[in-house]
């Protein structure tokens, strides 16, 4: 690993890879504030319960993309 990489803070290329609950944790809160905000423009309210359910299943596809993205590296390699 480049330690260049390590120490520039705007790169997240290998976040995934290196720190997969940091990398799960940040997708899932990025994708609840865009729902909030998708909610608030087309409803000008916030379903609690429907931004929930949002965020567990945005994050649950996105876990299992990385666990693919794991397994297929590996049977590459």
């Amino acid at each position: 690993m480049d330690i260049d990489s390590e120490l520039d803070p705007i790169t997240i290329e290998g976040l995934p890879a290196q720190r997969p609950i940091v990398a799960i944790i940040l997708a899932a809160v990025v994708a609840t504030v865009v729902y909030l905000a998708i909610q608030l423009a087309m409803d000008g309210a916030v379903e609690l319960v429907e931004t929930a359910a949002f965020g567990i299943v945005f994050t649950g596809v996105y876990v299992a993309f990385l666990y693919l993205r794991r397994q297929f590296q590996a049977s590459e390699s």
